[in-house]
């Protein structure tokens, strides 16, 4: 076993993709309790499944902060609190800057980036008062590099 994470809960976001997944079940075969988020419910529900105790499942938006709000209370629910924050959600709406609507641009930086810091300030808290905690930030090469569009 390469980490002992037995009694850690971890909130993986962007658990419905491949990196997530993987991310997931890592974390699983340490020892962890994961909270699968992801905009696909039947995915993360099938992925929970497999994984069998210590894993549960819950679609969310982080679009917006209602999403992300929603998010903390569902974790409270099911293990009352997050010990290790994955950061793993992100979407691309590649575009000319021309063509692209703002609705988009919201949408990408509300995921991408606002959920992301939001999520993190929120689990500070805990993570502070029980003198542990892990927030990993997962990105995209093209932030260094940028696409077209």
């Amino acid at each position: 076993m390469m980490f002992d994470l037995v009694e850690k809960r971890a909130l993986i976001t962007g658990a419905s993709g491949g990196i997530g997944s993987a991310i997931a079940e890592s974390l699983h075969s340490q020892g962890a309790t994961v909270i699968l988020s992801g905009t696909r419910l039947d995915v993360l529900e099938s992925l929970a499944d497999k994984l069998g105790e210590r894993a549960h499942a819950t679609a969310c938006d982080l679009s917006n902060l209602s999403g992300a709000q929603q998010l903390l209370k569902d974790c409270d629910g099911f293990v009352g609190g997050v010990d290790i924050l994955v950061n793993n959600a992100g979407l691309s709406r590649d575009n000319l800057v021309l063509r692209m609507k703002d609705e988009d641009w919201d949408t990408v930086l509300g995921v991408n980036l606002t959920a992301s810091f939001h999520l993190s300030k929120a689990c500070l808290r805990g993570m502070m008062k029980q003198r542990f905690g892990r927030i990993i930030n997962i990105t995209s090469i093209v932030g260094l590099t940028g696409n077209a569009g």
